[in-house]
């Protein structure tokens, strides 16, 4: 229990420092300040990291919890933001990030681990390692669509930024988010078909919410990337379409999983 509060606490003091650094500028301060920010949230990554393969090594047949899930997905996103924050103009979306981060490994527990997988091995990893990296890179997604639509809409009734202003220039969020939308609608892809190999009967393996939801939220994702390319879809549009792909993909597995084990009391497979 302590390894993930000192990797909560290294999240949320990189996140302020790198936050507090954008806000200030780029003087011999802000560097160093950088610097030993990204320094802190590597630490903080290690740790989680090594909190993680600690409880898996503990119960190695045991099925991934709720919490267990959302820790490597706040995981993934730590080290997103540590890479952009090497990149002076997106240490406000790094420490945007690394909040995001913190606030997932604060809003979920550890979590029962009551039931077994079905067939473990490699391919079981991969596949739940491919699954949780693209929830990871469409969270950040959305965060970013999310906080480039509340800036332009600052920005057009020409009200303040305040601490906001960090996330800026807009143009890095719109490119971050699509970039981030697109690395995941590529991970989710290779899930799926990962994914069939363990498919047998998809009603019998208590799947097929689960499934359907996923290949919903998929080709919502291939429609905004659609639109981006060939409309330039943006604004208002992209964010809407972004917003319901991403319920789908939560609802997909983490409200599938939630009904599933903790009302039904069963587990996929």
């Amino acid at each position: 229990m302590l390894l993930p509060l000192i990797a909560l606490a290294c999240y949320l003091i990189g996140a302020i420092w790198l936050g507090y650094t954008a806000y200030r500028g780029d003087g011999p301060e802000g560097r160093g300040g950088r610097i030993a920010a990204v320094a802190i949230a590597a630490c903080g990554v290690f740790v989680h990291q090594n909190a993680w393969l600690q409880e898996r090594r503990l119960a190695p047949d045991a099925a991934l919890s709720l919490g267990d899930t959302a820790a490597l997905v706040s995981i993934v996103i730590a080290a997103v933001a540590i890479i952009l924050a090497l990149f002076p103009r997106r240490r406000g979306i790094a420490a945007l990030l690394l909040g995001i981060a913190a606030l997932l490994e604060l809003t979920f527990s550890e979590g029962a681990r009551q039931f077994s997988i079905g067939r473990p091995g490699w391919e079981l990893a991969v596949h739940v390692a491919m699954a949780a990296t693209a929830f990871a890179f469409l969270t950040i997604g959305m965060v970013l669509a999310v906080a480039q639509f509340w800036i332009d809409r600052r920005l057009r009734s020409r009200q303040p930024l305040g601490w906001m202003r960090i996330l800026t220039p807009i143009e890095s969020l719109e490119s971050g988010c699509f970039q981030s939308i697109m690395a995941g609608f590529i991970l989710l892809t290779l899930a799926l078909l990962s994914g069939a190999m363990f498919i047998e009967n998809l009603f019998a393996q208590h799947l097929v919410h689960k499934v359907v939801l996923a290949i919903i939220a998929w080709i919502v994702f291939g429609i905004l990337l659609v639109g981006r390319l060939r409309y330039g879809w943006r604004g208002r549009k992209a964010l809407h379409w972004t917003l319901a792909g991403y319920l789908l993909l939560g609802l997909s597995y983490f409200g599938s999983k939630l009904v599933l084990e903790n009302v039904l009391g069963r587990h996929w497979g």
